[in-house]
Formats: structure tokens, C-alpha cells, sequence
């Protein structure tokens, strides 16, 4: 006698296995997003300590904040954001510029992209010395 699977015992493994690709590909693209707003937060948490340290140099020493953040051209990629080598730099090592990422749109301007379709900008106001989160619904996450 042999031992064989029929042909039902296949289809219903056939059919779980489908139920839980399709559990998982779901999952995983929200992951996915949400790895990117993780990785927002932290880049953001980071700007802001160091413009909050920038803020406190600058109010001991009774100068200005810096105009620019960085010399980086708009909408180019491999610039180097949040970063000079001859003036204050917020950075030890800079955040490159890429379309995935963060990316320079304007004098003081910043984009980062979550997806092709979806940025959150950000603007710098030298006369605060602050980097704010402009009209976007994440905006109210990275309080």
C-alpha cells in the first residue's frame, strides 16, 4: 500500500499557503512605511538636539543663528544636508540627498520622502533656529 497525499489534502495546503502570502504581503508594506517614519523620527530628533545645541553656542556667544543649514543644490541628489565644512556644521557627517530620503527643494526647504508618492516638508527658520514639520498629517508624530 502506498502512502500518498490526495488530491484535496493538496489543495488545502495550497490554499493556506495562499491565505498566509497574502497575510504577509500585507504586513510587510506597512513595515516598510513604517521603518521609513522611524527612521524620520530619529533623523528629526537628531536635527533638532543638534539645532537645540546650536541655539545654546549661540546665545553664550551672542551671535546670530547660522542663515543656512547647508550649501546643498536643490533637488539633487548625493548633496550633503545639514552639513558645512567651513562654517558651524549641525552634523558630524552629513545626510546625503537622495529621492528615497531627505532632499534639499528650496533655500532652507527640505523634503523627506516616505514612498513616491508621499513627502513631508520641512522649513528652517534661521530666525528661531528651529526646524519645522509643514502641513503634513505626520507632522503631530514628530512632536
Amino acid at each position: 500500500m502506498k502512502k500518498a497525499f490526495t488530491l484535496l489534502e493538496l489543495v488545502f495546503v495550497i490554499l493556506i499557503l495562499g491565505i498566509l502570502t497574502t497575510l504577509a504581503l500585507s504586513f510587510w508594506g506597512k513595515s516598510k512605511e513604517e521603518a521609513k517614519i522611524l527612521k524620520l523620527k530619529i533623523d528629526y530628533e537628531m536635527l533638532s538636539s543638534a539645532l537645540s545645541l546650536m541655539r545654546t553656542q549661540a546665545e553664550l556667544k551672542q551671535i546670530a543663528f547660522i542663515a543656512n543649514l547647508d550649501n546643498a543644490k536643490f533637488n539633487t541628489p548625493r548633496e550633503k544636508l545639514f552639513y558645512n565644512a567651513n562654517d558651524y556644521s549641525l552634523l558630524d557627517s552629513p545626510i546625503y540627498s537622495d529621492f528615497k530620503s531627505w532632499m534639499k527643494i528650496a533655500s532652507n526647504q527640505y523634503r523627506f520622502f516616505l514612498n513616491s508618492k508621499e513627502y513631508i516638508d520641512f522649513a528652517y527658520d534661521s530666525k528661531e533656529g528651529i526646524l519645522e514639520c509643514i502641513n503634513s498629517k505626520y507632522c503631530k508624530d514628530l512632536q
